[in-house]
């Protein structure tokens, strides 16, 4: 025989149960309301193990509109009626009278307040809207914040990502998750993983965003192919691009460079790179540093384009160029620069000065070029002997 049971009036219902149980259906229809009163009353205060089957809990609002609603297969109840251990639980969490939430686990235990539901042991969640799967130890649902925690060992399986953490907070109206605690994200579609302490999930406007340190891996055939990090960052799941933000650094396999910066907004189905803030790139296999005010990159064609107070540093030859604008073939190690172009190295050290410049920083390899409107100034160093 099922119950359903709501929390309101819940220990009344229990009781009435209870008594049905209690007697094996052989309760006399004589008996005397007061001796019915005085039996509840001992049930009130003395039944502490109380054993239901086919049982349906369930909440609404004042208007009606369910909250929750949880069948089981079993349930035996704590002595204040509010706990309950249940057998094989399956329900639905609603929001605006609809499901939303559709809840199962093998055992747990539940918790209910009239305004709240809490499940514990091993629960999972499937997204009716979209049919993601949310699992972990706990699952609260508060309907009149909007507001669904899943803690202890919190993992998701979406379309786009899985994600594991210590604890996701669902925002049921404005769809997103804010996700703290030893988070791991690994997205689908850019294959990339995230390492960060905390994201906001926006399932709707498909981003995510980190305002703590954060660190990344793309993923190329199953392999690391680039790897980065920074203070903040986000991802824009639609387009695949990923803004890193404070002490941004992102390192190249393919071209051995590392590029480091306040911004670096890295589109992935494009294979660019822009910094419009001060940026530096070093290649650490030819020896070579470059700075500038802002750049762009093309990282399938390993070339960078940088633009104001452009520096380079050779260190093998303790070479210096500086101009107003470089474009650098990262392959090659070769460069093109314009706009007050000055070059001058240490072994053999000379200097040299103008309009525009080409070469290579790591073999000294330099050709300074003018026109009729400026020359181009040449500086020999003699060797001391």
């Amino acid at each position: 025989m099922s119950r359903t049971i709501a929390s309101k009036g819940l220990a009344l219902n229990l009781l009435l149960v209870t008594l049905w149980v209690g007697t094996g259906a052989c309760a006399r229809p004589n008996r005397s309301a007061e001796k019915f009163a005085q039996d509840t009353e001992a049930a009130q205060t003395f039944d502490s193990n109380l054993t239901f089957n086919n049982v349906t809990l369930q909440e609404a609002d004042e208007k009606g509109q369910l909250w929750w609603k949880v069948k089981a297969k079993q349930a035996t109840y704590s002595e204040d009626k509010r706990n309950a251990v249940v057998v094989e639980p399956k329900g639905e969490l609603y929001q605006d009278g609809k499901p939303i939430y559709t809840i199962e686990a093998q055992k747990s235990e539940i918790q209910q307040d009239g305004k709240s539901i809490v499940l514990k042991g091993a629960i999972t969640a499937t997204a009716i809207k979209d049919g993601s799967v949310f699992k972990g130890n706990e699952i609260e649902w508060r309907p009149t914040e909007n507001v669904m925690f899943i803690r202890d060992q919190f993992t998701g399986t979406h379309k786009q990502m899985q994600i594991a953490a210590k604890q996701g907070r669902f925002l049921t109206r404005e769809d997103k998750v804010d996700i703290s605690g030893s988070i791991v994200a690994t997205l689908n579609d850019p294959q990339m993983k995230l390492q960060t302490e905390h994201l906001i999930w926006d399932t709707k406007q498909e981003n995510i965003v980190g305002d703590r340190p954060i660190q990344l891996e793309r993923y190329q055939n199953k392999v690391v192919s680039d790897r980065g990090g920074a203070n903040a960052g986000d991802v824009d799941l639609k387009t695949k691009i990923v803004t890193l933000r404070g002490d941004a650094k992102i390192t190249a396999n393919g071209s051995n460079l590392n590029i480091s910066g306040n911004l670096l907004t890295w589109n992935i189905d494009a294979q660019t790179l822009n910094a419009p803030q001060p940026v530096t790139i070093v290649n650490p296999v030819q020896q070579t540093t470059i700075t500038a005010n802002a750049g762009s990159f093309d990282l399938q064609q390993n070339v960078a384009r940088l633009e104001g107070n452009v520096r380079g540093n050779g260190e093998k030859n303790q070479s210096q160029l500086t101009a107003n604008q470089v474009t650098w073939f990262l392959d090659t190690q070769q460069f093109q620069a314009e706009g007050n172009v000055n070059y001058n190295q240490q072994n053999p050290p000379f200097k040299i000065a103008g309009p525009k410049a080409s070469g290579k920083l790591d073999d000294q390899q330099v050709a300074v070029s003018g026109n009729s409107s400026s020359r181009v100034e040449l500086e020999i160093v003699p060797q001391v002997r």
